[in-house]
């Protein structure tokens, strides 16, 4: 080790590093956000300044709809208007949240931008769309019907009937408009929404035939084979088409943010499996186990189609089929598919090597596995979800997963399985568990029990992992790792809802993500007991 890794280490035992640390971190972030905010031509930065606000509100969590319901003013929304320039596609992602204020002197206000920014006749149809979207009864509907009626409809009539249908959710009353506007050249929007209404509609036999037109051709995606698979029942196309659907939509940005949580997690466990050195033949088979565990998504996934095909339920409130839903479906599948990839692992360990490093490697596919989940959550919540999930979801499956294969090298290696069932069992009632609860609706003991649960597992995973026999290695202090990694995390958070929103508004919705976990961060320096230095 030189000179300067020795020093780093020995400083990492100190309070006054660590606090030092985690501030520098955290103003590189802040100071890189503010140049990406000056730098960021931001179009609609506004609107998505709204939508982010109130993405805040607990009631709809890192949901858009609530916009509907919100008596916030529509400043945002209005200056999008005023943009020179503005697109009809642009147009299009404000109209459903523009539209309940369209009343009154507000409305004439509306109309009079709309048409300094369209003809004449697209700005009255767009007046006529929000005027209908708000009331169906409007009169204003009647002349979009006639127009979009007529033998050579004016473009996008058909188009803004289809989205006041669809976002009713009346797929097979907007089907056949946006089929009608998708006629034009250039309406591949459109095309794209008759698709997805035949989707929404289960509406397979029509949508084989509406994809034989050349003029579709182009929208046969995997997402859409994938669906024509289910639908028949052929579960061999569905397992080879799943793989390429999973990574054909890759969201670069929140890859690249769940990559960072997953890199701090994985030095965590190696200073927790005290793995040196760190290019040895246990961290290979770790980053092996991490890949591994991004690959069982795709088994999971599977077989959520397939208990989605012939089950077809979901929670719906009712707490038995609730706990019915995330024990017997996703707690069963996901870790049944974590340890049969964990498997070859197993076997390796049961034959040779210490339970320490099957622990850690069981560990490390928990970690690819929700590292791969993490991206889906990150694209629905703006990215906010991930300091939260950084410290929840990734140890649960980390934790979950690390007991439930150590078990299984047990017992592989005992040739008794008694224990290995009871273990796994627990785990997956554990997971269904803490599901049931943060998903209870109107509950506010449902999160906190299910944060009680996550505490008992973290204790009894830290109590297991400090049971086996330690080595004496020079290693970094936990904490240090711990909130220099968590300081990285919200940098790198700072400095995409900066370019996505603006500084000040991504810092007002990331402050509460950061308060609301206190307690976990808490938790983990318990369970980490280091003894730090002044």
């Amino acid at each position: 080790m030189s000179n300067w890794q020795t020093n780093l280490r020995q400083k990492s035992y100190s309070q006054s590093f660590i606090w030092k640390s985690a501030i520098t971190i955290l103003l590189c972030g802040l100071s890189i956000g503010a140049l990406v905010d000056l730098l960021t031509d931001s179009k609609a930065g506004q609107l998505r300044q709204h939508i982010a606000l109130e993405f805040s509100n607990p009631n709809f969590p890192y949901s858009d709809s609530s916009l509907v319901k919100s008596s916030i003013a529509p400043t945002a929304l209005i200056t999008q208007l005023e943009n020179e320039g503005i697109t009809i596609e642009e147009f299009f992602i404000i109209g459903p949240y523009l539209y309940p204020y369209y009343q009154g002197e507000l409305a004439k206000r509306i109309d009079g931008l709309l048409g300094g920014q369209f003809d004449t006749e697209l700005a009255s149809m767009l007046g006529d769309y929000l005027a209908s979207f708000a009331d169906p009864e409007d009169p204003r509907r009647e002349n979009l019907e006639s127009k979009a009626s007529q033998e050579f409809p004016p473009r996008y009539a058909n188009r803004l009937l289809g989205e006041i249908e669809a976002r009713n959710g009346y797929y097979h009353r907007a089907y056949p408009y946006f089929k009608r506007e998708g006629q034009f050249p250039d309406a591949r929007q459109s095309r794209e929404r008759a698709v997805n209404m035949l989707l929404r509609n289960d509406k397979f036999d029509e949508l084989q035939v509406l994809l034989n037109d050349p003029a579709y051709e182009e929208l046969i995606s995997f997402r859409v084979r994938l669906d024509i698979a289910t639908h028949k029942k052929d579960w061999l196309e569905v397992a080879k088409l799943l793989p390429f659907e999973r990574f054909s939509n890759f969201d670069v940005p929140m890859a690249i943010i769940a990559g960072i949580t997953a890199i701090v997690w994985a030095a965590l466990l190696f200073r927790l499996g005290q793995i040196s050195p760190w290019l040895s033949r246990t961290s290979s088979l770790c980053l092996l186990a991490l890949f591994a565990g991004a690959l069982s998504t795709i088994p999971t996934v599977f077989l959520v189609i397939v208990e989605d095909t012939y089950v077809g339920y979901q929670p719906d409130g009712d707490l038995i089929r609730m706990l019915a839903f995330f024990i017997g479906g996703v707690g069963l599948r996901e870790e049944f598919c974590k340890l049969l990839f964990f498997l070859p692992f197993a076997i390796y360990f049961a034959k040779q090597g210490e339970e320490r490093d099957a622990f850690i490697v069981a560990s490390f596919v928990g970690l690819g596995f929700a590292a791969e989940e993490n991206i889906g959550y990150f694209s629905q919540s703006l990215a906010l979800a991930a300091p939260g999930r950084f410290l929840t979801a990734n140890f649960f499956h980390i934790a979950l997963t690390g007991m439930g294969g150590l078990y299984l090298c047990r017992a592989l290696r005992r040739s008794n399985y008694n224990d290995f069932f009871y273990i796994f069992g627990i785990m997956i009632v554990v997971h269904g568990l803490y599901n049931t609860l943060l998903s209870l609706p109107q509950s506010d003991v449902g999160p906190f029990f299910a944060m009680t649960v996550f505490i008992l597992l973290s204790m009894r995973y830290f109590r297991e992992l400090y049971s086996m026999s330690m080595r004496t290695v020079p290693t970094y202090s936990l904490s240090f790792l711990f909130v220099s990694g968590l300081c990285l995390i919200l940098s790198g958070l700072i400095i995409f809802q900066a370019s996505q929103i603006g500084l000040s508004t991504g810092l007002l919705l990331i402050t509460p993500e950061v308060i609301g976990s206190v307690v976990i961060v808490f938790m983990f320096f318990r369970e980490f007991n280091e003894a730090l230095g002044a």
